[in-house]
């Protein structure tokens, strides 16, 4: 069976979930960061041959990637992330039941285990804190900006341990709100990408294959990125 071949089979038995916030205009952003912002600059219906916008947003817009540079000077930007880093097995962690600014601790992850198997090197590992509830554009969705939750040192010092890929999670930040944001070192200091705003973590299981490609940015502290969830359908 050649690559091809390989590649429609798999396509066949999975379902495909996206992972992805839309990027768009009004959508909610950090306070120091630009908004998402569109303009077009040719239309048919002004007589062009085409349509076509200009758009302009911070590497941290929706759904992205935090490269190590984002948090420790003197190291790698988003365009010398090896392509492969978001190719792999999806861990999805359920910590819905996080107070708001809570930080998670190794009580959540060692339950996950005992339930399902444990955490492998190269995973992708996703926090699932029922935070995609509170997203919307403005006006609406201000409470997806405030008091969100996260993890603890501790758990970021785990997956460390364990080599994970990456780290996921839906609401603004891995970290909680409010917090000195302690795992961005802890991570990004070794290697381990963050990503964050990841849209539609209910949708998934446990255990999942991930597939994610960042923006090729020269010198980027990240990137938006689309993140896809595989699902095998038996």
């Amino acid at each position: 069976m050649n690559a091809n071949e390989m590649m429609e089979q798999f396509l066949k038995q999975t379902e495909v979930i996206d992972l992805t916030l839309t990027l768009e205009e009004r959508m909610p952003k950090w306070p120091t960061q630009p908004p998402f912002h569109a303009v077009t600059y040719e239309a048919m219906e002004w007589g062009f041959g085409s349509y076509h916008r200009g758009i302009s947003m911070s590497e941290h817009t929706g759904t992205h990637m935090d490269a190590p540079s984002h948090f420790i000077p003197d190291t790698e930007g988003v365009d010398r992330t090896p392509f492969t880093q978001l190719m792999g097995r999806g861990v999805k962690i359920d910590a819905t039941n996080a107070k708001p600014r809570e930080a998670v601790g190794m009580e959540t992850v060692a339950a996950f285990e005992r339930n399902y198997g444990e955490i492998q090197q190269g995973d992708i590992v996703f926090f699932h804190f029922g935070w995609d509830k509170k997203y919307g554009l403005k006006p609406d969705g201000d409470g997806f900006l405030h008091d969100w939750p996260g993890i603890a040192p501790e758990v970021g010092e785990y997956l460390l341990q364990k080599r994970v890929k990456a780290v996921g999670c839906d609401p603004m930040a891995l970290d909680p709100d409010g917090s000195d944001y302690p795992n961005h070192s802890i991570l990004l200091g070794n290697g381990i990408n963050i990503l964050e705003n990841v849209a539609n973590l209910g949708s998934v299981p446990p255990f999942f294959t991930c597939i994610g490609l960042p923006l090729k940015i020269k010198d980027g502290s990240g990137s938006p990125i689309r993140i896809l969830a595989f699902i095998d359908k038996k």
